[in-house]
């Protein structure tokens, strides 16, 4: 393969024609890996599982690691590598001394990505380069051909292969510790092979029930599913799903760590966050548009770490948005790849607290979901909470890791608004017009010196397609 469209052509071709529980498992994985020298062995890393803000989580836990500078050691002590010495598969941190990243080399694994591919692996926040992304997939491609000429019932999935490539990169480039997001559930994930310093679980909602589970509790111990044997796991959950995570904690002897109680007294023991006794109090350090749980997942792992907090670090590890949550991509234009219930709750939340809420501004929302979702419940939420001027709904055609037309169809979600609310509703199927059709529509009122908020969200596919308008990706 010559460029990245082929390369995106060629993985396309692996997506599943039917996604089901009997494509969930690891013997796929596991066997590509093998073939492929077993890289997911030869770095470190932190995985991380919830139903909502596990990427958002995994991103500033990169950005903390990447800032943070080690104490008590010489500058000759920090740049040795820990690696060949040790089983990095058996590797626990224990002290300051062996949790130094000396290279500052952090990779970074999130899905689904918001437009190029090689966003799903990053190096100090650094996408893959096309070059490297194409030079790694035509190394894979024979591995791949071969398994579907032996054996082809291990034929890997779309989403798998570039799980793959994500561990060959980091490995390849010596990474001094991978923080790696889950893709689905996470007992039967791609990801799941890793043996991790740390596991963290943001929490857990009702998403994905199709695969996994109908009840909270059954969606909990997939999640669960990523505890190792005697390895710290950091959690954000209550009720029923924090007592089926504390069960298998503790069925495998892994000390956990609640951020609501252990991790909120911990910080409490660093000078910046003396003044903490409850959750809430972490904004007075942190931005409005960070999301609260995501910050006190990562400073807790951090702190697990046995790495130093200081002020200017987490002002400047938390000083962006990770791209397409919560993100100001323009003045009074927010995109937010909220897709469930939960997700939706965090985002109207945020409005309300952010300055958006002061400028006492009408919402233009542009809307799409992904089919499957709870979309007329996450429509209900939006209606009732925001101050909705216009609802534009629309969809969007990119192909994800479950296939392609995946989104409902926006006369769709149209008839259902026009039914139940007494709200303006239009429909457009071309999610980029959609977005320029929301931001004209101040001009309606021109007397008006409140601009109007566009807020696009619904769907991470949706905010990727529209996010190009501002942002164009590298290839």
């Amino acid at each position: 393969m010559k460029n990245y469209y082929e390369v995106r052509d060629w993985l396309e071709d692996f997506i599943p024609q039917v996604y089901g529980k009997k494509e969930l498992g690891l013997a796929r994985i596991e066997n590509l890996l093998k073939l492929l020298g077993d890289p997911q062995t030869k770095f470190r890393s932190i995985l991380i599982a919830g139903t909502s803000g596990k990427g958002s989580t995994a991103f500033y836990i990169a950005r903390l690691l990447e800032f943070s500078e080690n104490s008590g050691n010489s500058d000759g002590q920090k740049r040795q590598r820990i690696r060949k010495s040790e089983k990095l598969i058996n590797l626990k941190i224990q002290n300051s001394e062996s949790s130094e990243f000396s290279g500052k080399k952090i990779g970074l694994h999130i899905s689904p990505h918001l437009v190029y591919i090689g966003d799903r692996m990053q190096i100090n926040e650094k996408p893959i380069a096309v070059k490297r992304i194409v030079g790694l997939v035509n190394q894979i491609e024979p591995v791949i051909d071969a398994i579907g000429v032996s054996q082809p019932e291990l034929l890997p999935s779309y989403f798998e292969i570039l799980v793959a490539l994500s561990f060959l990169y980091f490995a390849k480039e010596k990474v001094d510790i991978a923080i790696v997001e889950v893709g689905l559930g996470g007992r039967l994930d791609a990801t799941n092979v890793l043996q991790p310093l740390i596991t963290v679980i943001t929490n857990v909602g009702l998403d994905h029930t199709e695969l996994l589970g109908d009840t909270i509790e059954k969606i909990a111990k997939e999640k669960a599913g990523i505890i190792k044997p005697a390895t710290t796991v950091i959690t954000g959950a209550n009720g029923k799903a924090l007592k089926v995570i504390e069960k298998v904690a503790k069925i495998k002897k892994a000390p956990l760590i609640n951020i609501y109680t252990q991790g909120i007294k911990n910080l409490r023991k660093i000078d910046i966050f003396r003044s903490i006794t409850k959750p809430n109090d972490i904004y007075r350090y942190i931005p409005y548009f960070v999301n609260q749980e995501c910050a006190l997942l990562a400073l807790t792992t951090v702190l697990e770490l046995k790495l130093p907090l200081s002020k200017d670090l987490i002002k400047k590890a938390f000083s962006v948005n990770f791209p397409g949550r919560f993100e100001e991509i323009d003045e009074n234009v927010i995109v937010d790849g909220a897709h469930n219930l939960e997700k939706i709750k965090v985002l109207v939340n945020f409005l309300h607290k952010s300055k958006v809420k002061g400028q006492k501004s009408k919402v233009v929302l542009v809307i799409a979901f992904k089919k499957g979702k709870n979309w007329q419940g996450m429509i209900d939420l939006l209606i009732k909470n925001l101050p909705i001027k216009k609802i534009i709904t629309t969809q969007y055609f990119a192909t994800t890791d479950m296939g392609k037309g995946s989104a409902v169809n926006a006369e769709e979600i149209k008839d259902f608004i026009d039914l139940k609310w007494k709200v303006k509703v239009e429909s457009i199927r071309n999610s980029q017009k959609a977005a320029f059709v929301a931001l004209g529509s101040d001009r309606e009122q021109k007397s008006s010196r409140v601009k109007d908020l566009v807020l696009v969200t619904g769907s991470l596919y949706l905010v990727g397609e529209v996010r190009t308008l501002w942002k164009l990706p590298e290839f």
